[in-house]
């Protein structure tokens, strides 16, 4: 094969027309693009015989395109004689870089550090859609496009989006020393043999809250915690993938790291009308209406939120008793929020429980959710399902 140069036409509007330049008539063997594909230097458009009435073997040549562009219309049909000045196909020049991965076009394949001079340099891209890869990005007119494909899927699943915190909303975790000998508890390294020791306890009723709640919700996991902690945390939540799957946005992938709001716009361009959240922090989610706060989980003496925002302490946060548990959001709870946010003078009122009235209410919430476990524990038995509460104290 060899290459052809291309006889450019500057039309109305930046549109180009490349016509046959070959001194005989040429025959289109093959069209390799579609009207509307994006185009790059090098990218092949179409095959064609300029001998096409020999007896000989037909010498095949190829057409490519010679810079970044969106391809117009196509003038030709496969088999078609085209006579020498004749239009091949139009298109319109300068790529909108709408999808980019490490400053790195995927559609044209242009480097946008070194391209910052060029015909829409830096790209249209800027919002990232992806929990795992923040570096991927996409245009705000493809984030549309993508935003409404998921909410048309999720309302023909007939379900809503769940944002799920795990520290103190599913789980407890401390990294303080503990006797082995304690039940259900998870115990694991992140970066080695060499690195600390973190130790995982599960808030009783998850397992079944999970179940329960992914008929209605497609769940998403949004924690401050690191990569390899989310991942290593959704592995003993939900070891076969089939709630969260890939959807975990860990402290990596944060735009802020002391609010989480930021990327609710890239994760749900079209809004959040169709998300919900449990978690044990509003501060975070700006008090969010879409917010269903829940009770803090404590198991592990002395140790708050190890993975909480800077500027909060891992101890702070134990005394705090508003909000909802598992066992009360498995039920169902109806949920009335003010748009007031409270103010430091309130947080600091006499309203603050005293010490027996938080071990009663301590007792009562510890209760409530052993008397859910064991609801579970009878269900699971009846069906013959797996305990997932008993016995579990391996190393992981």
């Amino acid at each position: 094969m060899t290459q052809v140069s291309e006889n450019s036409l500057i039309m109305t509007d930046k549109t180009t027309l490349i016509s046959n330049i070959e001194k005989s008539a040429i025959q289109i063997s093959k069209i390799k693009v579609k009207e509307g594909a994006s185009l790059y230097e090098g990218k092949i458009i179409l095959f064609y015989h300029t001998d096409f009435n020999s007896k000989s073997k037909k010498k095949t040549k190829q057409l490519k395109a010679k810079d970044a562009g969106v391809l117009g219309s196509v003038l030709v049909k496969e088999q078609d004689v085209v006579e020498p000045g004749k239009g091949l196909y139009t298109y319109k020049s300068g790529c909108s870089h709408s999808t980019v991965i490490n400053d790195l076009c995927a559609e044209c394949g242009i480097d946008l550090q070194k391209d910052e001079k060029g015909p829409l340099a830096g790209g249209g891209a800027s919002v990232p859609m992806v929990h795992t890869i923040p570096s991927l990005k996409v245009s705000h007119e493809q984030a549309q496009i993508l935003g409404r494909a998921d909410e048309t899927r999720l309302i023909e699943d007939r379900k809503l989006v769940l944002l799920v915190d795990l520290d103190q909303t599913l789980i407890h975790t401390t990294n303080d020393n503990i006797p082995p000998n304690i039940k259900d508890i998870h115990h694991f390294q992140l970066n080695g043999p060499r690195s600390p020791w973190y130790h995982t306890r599960l808030r009783p009723g998850t397992h079944q809250f999970l179940a329960s709640i992914s008929k209605w919700y497609e769940l998403h996991i949004c924690t401050f915690g690191s990569r390899n902690y989310a991942h290593q945390i959704a592995h003993f939540l939900d070891a076969q993938g089939k709630y969260f799957s890939s959807r975990i946005l860990s402290r990596d992938e944060c735009f802020d790291f002391h609010s989480k709001t930021a990327n609710l716009k890239a994760l749900f361009p079209c809004g959040d009308n169709m998300v919900c959240i449990i978690d044990d922090r509003e501060d975070v989610w700006n008090y969010a209406l879409n917010l269903i706060h829940v009770k803090p989980y404590h198991f592990f003496r002395h140790t708050g939120d190890i993975n909480a925002p800077p500027g909060l302490n891992k101890s702070d946060n134990d005394t705090l008793e508003e909000g909802y548990t598992i066992a009360q959001l498995a039920k169902g709870v109806s949920i009335k929020k003010s748009n007031a946010k409270p103010s430091s003078s309130s947080s600091n009122s006499n309203s603050v429980p005293n010490e027996g009235e938080r071990k009663k209410r301590k007792r009562e919430e510890l209760k409530e959710e052993e008397e859910e476990e064991g609801n579970g524990k009878k269900r699971r038995k009846n069906k013959g399902e797996k305990n997932y509460f008993s016995g579990n104290n391996g190393c992981v």
